[in-house]
């Protein structure tokens, strides 16, 4: 088996725009590949996978956040675009073992240069919606969530898996030497941050979703999410055991102890209502939302150009009024950094410059979104070069803060804004 020229272009075209992952800036190498495409698929393409051996990876303790981490992985930029190429080549023979789209709903196979590799941008919204709707007939609603399930996950489940979607063997052994080499020879654990991991993570899931769909349990998924829906709090009982027994029996996989619930009917179809991403704290924050959307066509991942928004359009958003929207979510308790983080990703569609001051004045409350902060800034537009000078000082000046220098992450975060243009 080799790759085949096409995959390894589509590839290197994916990584360019969509980098290697969500939690990373773009990596400078692969500017550098993509300007020389032609020399680098012919180089690969047809070659044996061995004679490219995994290069070395950087692993980063990332915020999620005021109190817990998780790690994150950057894979070398080659590994990057051979993984990428691998997964365009044979992901719909993995995505053929999953189970529909209406029972897993997380990270569904279906690549396009201006999407990525998956296909639903509302895939969770999906879940939740659909889980809504089927809680109306069950009475009892079990919610599970698998332990820390990507560092859990067997290199040998990984390759079983592999094998059984038809993955020729020079694949497989590549894959599977390239997670060895992220995890210092441990044979537990993939990467968390690359995007072709998502689909290899799934795949590992697929004798177990089997085993419940045997087993006679009612639930969708999304990743490591499980909802069960039964007709009884002793019916409910019973899904958890046998969820917990199927986990360990087959891949030593526990459950998340404070995550995992019983819910009635009522209380479950609330939690479905808070999970839903379209949410807005304010008017302030709704009124944004409702221009991003007129632009974007309610695409969550389009990029808005200055030129495309009206004057009248861009002069609606305030400063004032996307102070307001940030403000009031640091000051909840708990404060909501999924929900915020989310906010910061469609500031980034939109670029405009209004939350810069607020971000830079808050950090030291808004750590965990510090991520998304950095892409935001990346992406903002129409700001005169004197204005970027003075936030360029204060990124900087960032470098020093307490923060920033405790945590490698933050600083790479902050330099990389540096390199763009």
């Amino acid at each position: 088996m080799t790759l085949h020229a096409a995959s390894l272009d589509w590839a290197v075209d994916f990584v360019q725009i969509h980098s290697d992952g969500d939690l990373f800036p773009k990596v400078l190498e692969v500017e550098a590949v993509a300007a020389e495409k032609a020399h680098f698929v012919n180089q690969v393409a047809g070659a044996d996978l061995s004679s490219f051996p995994p290069g070395s990876c950087r692993r980063f303790i990332v915020p999620k956040d005021e109190v817990s981490y998780r790690q994150a992985t950057q894979l070398d930029p080659q590994d990057s675009i051979i993984l990428s190429a691998l997964v365009f080549q044979f992901g719909q023979q993995i995505e053929a073992l999953r189970l529909p789209e209406t029972r897993v709903f997380s990270y569904r196979f279906s690549p396009s240069l201006s999407d990525g590799l998956y296909s639903s941008k509302t895939a969770w919204n999906n879940f939740w919606t659909t889980a809504a709707t089927h809680a109306t007939r069950y009475s009892n609603i079990l919610y599970c969530d698998i332990a820390d399930f990507y560092n859990q996950i067997y290199h040998h489940t990984v390759e079983n898996q592999l094998i059984a979607a038809g993955l020729p063997n020079q694949a497989v052994k590549w894959i599977v030497g390239l997670l060895e080499s992220t995890t210092a020879g441990v044979s537990r654990g993939v990467p968390v941050g690359p995007h072709p991991i998502h689909l290899i993570a799934e795949a590992t899931l697929v004798p177990i979703d089997n085993s419940l769909i045997t087993a006679g349990v009612k639930f969708v998924r999304y990743a490591d999410d499980i909802i069960v829906f039964c007709r009884s709090e002793r019916e409910a009982r019973a899904a958890l055991s046998t969820i917990a027994t199927v986990l360990d029996k087959q891949q030593r996989l526990t459950l998340q102890r404070h995550k995992t619930k019983f819910y009635s009917s009522i209380e479950f179809r609330h939690l479905c209502a808070q999970m839903i991403e379209d949410r807005p704290i304010n008017s302030d924050e709704n009124s944004l939302l409702a221009l991003i959307k007129k632009y974007s066509g309610g695409d969550p991942y389009k990029t808005i150009s200055f030129s495309q928004v009206s004057a009248a359009d861009w002069g609606a958003i305030s400063p004032e009024s996307i102070r307001n929207v940030i403000e009031e979510y640091i000051a909840a308790d708990p404060v909501d950094y999924i929900r915020l983080r989310w906010f910061y990703r469609r500031l980034a569609q939109i670029g405009h410059p209004g939350a810069i001051e607020v971000s830079l004045e808050c950090l030291d409350v808004l750590g965990p979104c510090f991520a998304n902060i950095c892409f935001y800034l990346a992406s903002v537009q129409s700001v005169p070069p004197k204005d970027w000078r003075r936030v360029g000082t204060k990124l900087l000046q960032l470098l020093r803060t307490p923060e920033v220098k405790a945590s490698e992450y933050f600083r790479l975060l902050v330099l990389s804004l540096f390199n763009r243009p």
